[in-house]
């Protein structure tokens, strides 16, 4: 299991550690011995006293490590060519003490750290003898020196480095070799170049005397400074990087809150979610990476329920095959989005595979056992635990044991086996910290009268802490109307959303957003809700007059006034007496765009907090309502033939899926009518565009006088008109020779010219002909030739017919 694991790790760190210590010491013991058996010499003396009480004290933070660098390698490597192993022992030693005394963090570690060293050196120095031999400074060349040095250093970098990543991976359970390169493999520059400094001490005290040591002192100096430079940009460099992280992650947790947002039912749900993750992350040993990955994956992992619809998401009942599709969609889309994003960790596997099954029988892509990512396969038991024990308006909440049976279950078919054992062996310790966050859910079980579980809310505060509950209340429905309506496009969208959150947290009877025509200069009543909307809906006022009016024409709220002046104003027939009206303008770039008004038969004036809140939320929405008003002028524009009002080809396209959504959801059928002009090329060619396009025009009131208020029929390109009609194929077919017959009867003029225009009509039915737009219009287009070659066929007949009536003494 994962805490026998953890407790034997940490078992054998501690092992090491004291292993480490004992035969350090005995090797400093041994070096002491051997020192006080031969003669010291001064000079060591003084290089000793420099080296523990001066240079030891000069160090270099790492970055993002509590370690540091000393110029101490310099000094003992110096005294093995100078002064033999036995009193450089001595001196690592020593000065590895001293350096953890004067350091609090490494306090702890003196022994530790005082028996590596000596370790360390006392290694070093035998392999360099038993390489090279004894070391004469009186007779030993440069080349000797320096390969000697190369020796020195080598050794012991890799026996120091090797032993404190050794033990830094047994503490933190993490991979040795990952530990080593990250942590300590780049201090390998500074031993060798303390050994290269080394070097050249020993040399400059070869040819000049021990006073060269003086000499040494600037160099070295020198390299100190500029490698404490170097490593000062390394720390701000990472200081810029662990800003930009800091800001990513806000970003990530900002998405976040705008899911759980749009989702009021899982809140909290995410971040319950990463705690579970994470916790199991550390337990299986992941990498850095893939714990971060694990982390964004857990607050992002249903970003793509963006694509899902609502009703979808909350239906109360059991998802049909088509609808659950549809919810499968939803590890694509958030592994799409997440792929624009560019994590620098592998976020995108966590989404996209969350829901895969380890017998290979999940979604998307049916991976089976190892071949599902370890962190999906983490993620897909946190996200089921802790939804299984949220209640959704489709199903109950389950009690903590009913979903611990769930996942039992699951074991070795839905989910990991391991996976699953890790996650109910530290249950308890992921709620402990998921308690000290205050992130539980706030309900307690009880049953129902069918002997379910139900949850249910904790009982109200006392009443001395309502004023702080209503507090935190507008807080949240102004962030969540704020989150809200940035997301929609939709002017009946966002203004759904603030007028339902404006009745819970302020109260009326009637609400309604005015916007102002700029064509007319009239305030119009857009959209309306509560009682008496349908009275009031789509009629005007003009600019100053009224309430509303006078509030769009100054910019300037207007609080507890008589709502009869805007009723009157509107000539609204509302017989109900209402008591009191509020309207706050809507302003954008210091214009008013329109105006917000609440209207209410039961409170007879709405007090500050409530008219504080309005305008709150009236700012707020402001923005959105002017871009969805732009939206959607950008979008008429871009879904409406300019010359004919009707909608064009890329509208059609859109009509079309709404269509066959319907078809396919209820069964039903529809036909395409495809329907050419003519004779509109002669008008074009003797009387010019202009009267062709006031043909065009003409042809395009015709077509749609002749269809129903549920068809659709749109301009598809040059004289071409496309209809869409819900009908049977007997219908379609009345239809197209209702048009038919209307067009070739119209008398059309241009320049007091009479025009003939006649238009050919073939549709196709859907199943029948093709369930595609493209064969439906193929389709439609070949029973329109069809058509066209039997009415010239026909008239061709009949021109005939009269020509041989208008001449009786024709040869037989």
């Amino acid at each position: 299991m994962m805490s026998e694991r953890y407790e034997l790790q940490n078992a054998s760190s501690k092992r090491l550690e004291w292993t480490v210590s004992a035969v350090g010491l005995a090797a400093f013991c041994y070096a002491l011995y051997r020192a006080l058996s031969g003669s010291i010499a001064i000079e060591w003396v003084l290089l000793s006293i420099v080296t523990v009480f001066f240079i030891s004290r000069i160090d270099i933070r790492l970055p993002k490590s509590a370690s540091a660098i000393t110029l101490s390698d310099t000094f003992v490597f110096t005294s093995i060519l100078l002064y033999g192993l036995p009193l450089s022992v001595l001196l690592a030693g020593v000065e590895a003490a001293v350096n953890s005394i004067t350091h609090k963090d490494s306090r702890k570690f003196t022994l530790f750290n005082a028996s590596l060293m000596s370790l360390s050196i006392f290694i070093s120095g035998k392999a360099m003898v038993l390489a090279l031999g004894e070391f004469n400074p009186a007779t030993a060349r440069f080349g000797a020196v320096l390969a000697a040095c190369a020796l020195l250093a080598l050794f012991h970098f890799l026996i120091n480095s090797g032993l404190v990543g050794l033990m830094i991976s047994l503490r933190n359970q993490r991979d040795f070799f990952v530990i080593w390169k990250e942590s300590v493999l780049w201090t390998s520059f500074s031993t060798f170049v303390g050994a290269a400094a080394a070097c050249l001490i020993y040399q400059l005290i070869a040819v000049v005397s021990f006073l060269a040591f003086i000499i040494a002192v600037p160099i070295l100096a020198i390299t100190y400074f500029t490698y404490k430079v170097y490593l000062e940009k390394v720390e701000v460099s990472n200081r810029h990087a662990e800003e930009m992280a800091a800001l990513h992650l806000r970003t990530i947790e900002a998405l976040a809150i705008a899911i759980d947002a749009k989702d009021e039912v899982t809140h909290d749900h995410v971040r319950r979610v990463q705690i579970y993750c994470t916790g199991l992350a550390r337990l299986f040993g992941l990498s850095d990476p893939e714990i971060e990955a694990l982390k964004a994956g857990a607050l992002l992992h249903d970003i793509g329920k963006l694509a899902v619809p609502d009703y979808i998401l909350n239906k109360p009942g059991t998802l049909t095959p088509a609808e659950f599709e549809k919810m499968k969609v939803h590890t694509i889309v958030g592994a799409e989005i997440l792929e624009r994003v560019g994590f620098p960790y592998p976020v995108v596997p966590v989404v996209r595979h969350h829901h895969e099954r380890w017998d290979g029988r999940g979604y998307p892509d049916g991976l089976r056992g190892d071949e599902i990512p370890i962190t999906a396969r983490i993620l897909a038991v946190a996200d089921c635990y802790d939804a299984v024990r949220e209640e959704r308006q489709y199903r109950r909440a389950m009690t903590r044991q009913e979903a611990i049976d769930i996942l039992r279950q699951g074991s070795n078919t839905t989910f990991d086996p391991n996976v699953i054992a890790a996650f109910l062996d530290h249950l308890g310790d992921f709620e402990n910290e998921i308690r000290e966050q205050g992130l539980q859910l706030q309900t307690f079980a009880s049953k129902d009268e069918h002997g379910f579980t139900r949850q249910r809310k904790n009982e109200e505060r006392p009443v001395v802490y309502e004023r702080i509950r209503s507090a935190h209340k507008e807080v949240i429905t102004l962030y969540d109307i704020a989150q809200t309506i940035g997301k929609s496009l939709d002017l009946r969208d966002t203004f759904a959303v603030f007028s339902s959150r404006l009745h819970d947290i302020v109260g009326y009877t009637t609400c309604v957003l005015y916007l102002t025509r700029h064509d007319t200069g009239e305030i119009e009543a857009a959209h309306v809700s509560g009682r008496n909307a349908e009275l009031i809906k789509g009629k005007k006022m003009s600019s100053g007059i009224g309430i509303a009016g006078w509030v769009v024409a100054n910019s300037h709220p207007m609080h507890n006034s008589d709502p009869r002046l805007d009723f009157d104003a509107l000539r609204a027939d509302i017989k109900e007496a209402y008591r009191t009206a509020t309207v706050v303008p809507m302003i954008k770039d210091d214009e008013a765009i329109g105006a917000l008004a609440l209207y209410s038969t039961d409170i007879h004036s709405y007090h500050m907090d409530h008219l504080r809140l309005v305008e709150a939320v009236a700012k707020l929405s402001a923005d959105a309502i002017a871009n969805a008003l732009h939206h959607r002028r950008t979008e008429t524009n871009a879904l409406t033939d300019s010359m004919t009002g009707l909608p064009n080809a890329r509208a059609l396209r859109y009509r079309f899926d709404e269509a066959l959504d319907r078809a396919q959801r209820h069964k039903d059928n529809f036909c395409v009518v495809m329907m050419d002009l003519d004779g509109f090329k002669n008008v074009n060619d003797k009387l010019g565009h202009q009267a062709g396009d006031s043909v065009l025009t003409e042809i395009a009131r015709l077509l749609v006088s002749q269809t129903r208020s549920t068809d659709f029929v749109s301009r598809y390109a040059g004289d071409e008109f496309v209809a869409i009609l819900h009908v049977t194929p007997e219908e379609a077919k009345e239809t197209v020779n209702r048009i038919q017959s209307t067009v070739e009867k119209y008398r059309f003029v241009a320049n007091s010219e009479g025009i003939y225009v006649g238009v050919s009509a073939g549709f196709s039915c859907y199943k029948v002909d093709g369930t595609t737009l493209d064969e439906l219009i193929l389709a439609a287009d070949r029973d329109m030739y069809s058509n066209k070659l039997k009415r010239k066929e026909k008239a061709a007949q009949s021109t005939l017919l009269n020509a041989q009536e208008s001449n009786p003494f024709r040869v037989m």
